[in-house]
């Protein structure tokens, strides 16, 4: 036998008082949780020994375990044995045998120095030994665990609801360690059994926190983050980056995940196949067992891009030997504004209309640089009408053509 130094330290958990009255419904929490269970064993006490299989008869025990938000008094009994897990719902345990005590007692009963009061104390007890995971919608005020007998025999089977324990879902001071549920019988309340559990309630996590643009470029993003304040019981698996289509879409602007899951928990990615000079919109989630936590969106912008091409440029003027050229400002700037156009002249001398066809003319004419024109600080205002002279002209036929760059 254990000495007194050697037992399991646990909590116990009684039935809840019944003026307890729960919180209001909106203090439900609705957001995704995770219900985790380990299942030690349940201690039958003698008053459950109605219970004991009969002749050619076998007797086994399951748990089931249901979240509920009711008041305690008005949670229903299940109409019918759950069978099996039901994710979102409920969880069902394994179905075993109880042990005989006089093999080797429980491990967790508490035992005295009287051996005496060990016999007393040494009961049938059902090892499951088992962990379970539930998946759920919303934080539920309650924990609810039913405890089943199942006899079968020749004639077919029988299930019997032996008794209920509950606990509080909320109520983290319970969670994470061993605890002794007392189960009692739902019609006269006498204590029938006791159920050694572990469990655990997590969720998503929180927000990341000072999310930051580490490096700009065109067409990539560098951007950083720190880790969230709280993973909410359940450790990070790594982060969910998304991003926002603005595009023409028949939905409107839309959420793309870029990424699913980081490979690694650094908080860093590099964002790709951006636009120059274009603003979006960023969310960076952190993802745990549960799944991806509350959101941090902020915005990142690329690095400017080349301006666009002027509108075309025209001969406005002719005098003095020398031409008056005139274009319009690009429409997009690419993100600064422009300082100034640069202008260039190529002549091809002599041409006719046979050389024009041939491009006879066209393999010695070069591109010359005939300055820049600066450009005007009140573009916001209305569009500007640019012009420079250009020259000297040739006396023998020629023909000029002009590039005008912003």
């Amino acid at each position: 036998p254990a000495t007194p130094s050697a037992l399991v330290r646990h909590v116990r958990i009684e039935d809840v008082h019944p003026g307890a009255l729960p919180p209001p419904a909106n203090d439900v929490e609705e957001r995704p949780h995770m219900l985790l269970v380990d299942l030690e064993e349940l201690e039958l006490r003698p008053e459950a020994e109605h219970q004991a299989p009969g002749w050619l008869e076998s007797l086994t025990y399951f748990v089931s375990l249901h979240p509920r938000s009711e008041h305690p008094e008005e949670i229903p009994l299940p109409k019918h044995p759950p069978r099996a897990t039901v994710d979102r719902q409920y969880l069902v345990s394994q179905r075993m045998e109880a042990t005989d005590p006089t093999a080797r007692a429980s491990r967790f009963s508490f035992r005295l120095t009287s051996p005496e009061a060990e016999r007393k104390t040494s009961h049938p007890y059902v090892p499951f030994k088992e962990h379970m995971e539930l998946n759920l919608d919303h934080l539920d005020l309650s924990l609810v665990a039913y405890i089943w007998g199942r006899k079968t025999s020749m004639g077919g089977e029988e299930f019997t609801l032996i008794g209920r324990a509950l606990a509080p879902m909320a109520e983290y001071k319970f969670q994470r360690k061993l605890t002794k549920w007392g189960v009692f019988d739902v019609a006269e309340h006498y204590r029938v059994a006791e159920l050694h559990l572990r469990y655990a309630v997590c969720t998503t996590p929180s927000a990341v926190q000072r999310p930051r643009v580490a490096e700009v470029q065109q067409t990539k993003v560098t951007v950083s983050w720190d880790p969230p304040a709280s993973d909410h019981g359940s450790p990070l698996l790594g982060y969910r980056v998304s991003i926002l289509i603005n595009r023409e879409h028949e939905d409107g602007p839309h959420w793309h995940v870029v990424c699913e899951l980081t490979k690694t928990l650094n908080p860093g990615y590099v964002v790709t196949n951006l636009t120059g000079n274009t603003a979006y919109l960023l969310d960076i989630r952190a993802v745990n067992k549960v799944g991806a936590g509350d959101a941090s969106e902020f915005q990142i912008t690329t690095a400017p891009c080349e301006p666009d091409p002027p509108s075309k440029p025209w001969v406005d003027e002719k005098r003095d030997g020398s031409f008056n050229v005139k274009w319009y400002p690009p429409e997009q700037d690419g993100g600064f504004p422009v300082t100034h156009y640069r202008i260039r002249m190529r002549k091809i001398v002599g041409i006719t209309q046979w050389s024009r066809m041939a491009g006879v003319n066209e393999k010695g004419a070069v591109w010359s640089d005939m300055g820049t024109v600066p450009a005007s600080g009140k573009e916001q205002e209305g569009p500007s009408v640019y012009n420079a002279w250009v020259g000297p002209l040739e006396t023998s036929r020629c023909e000029y053509r002009f590039q005008i760059f912003a």
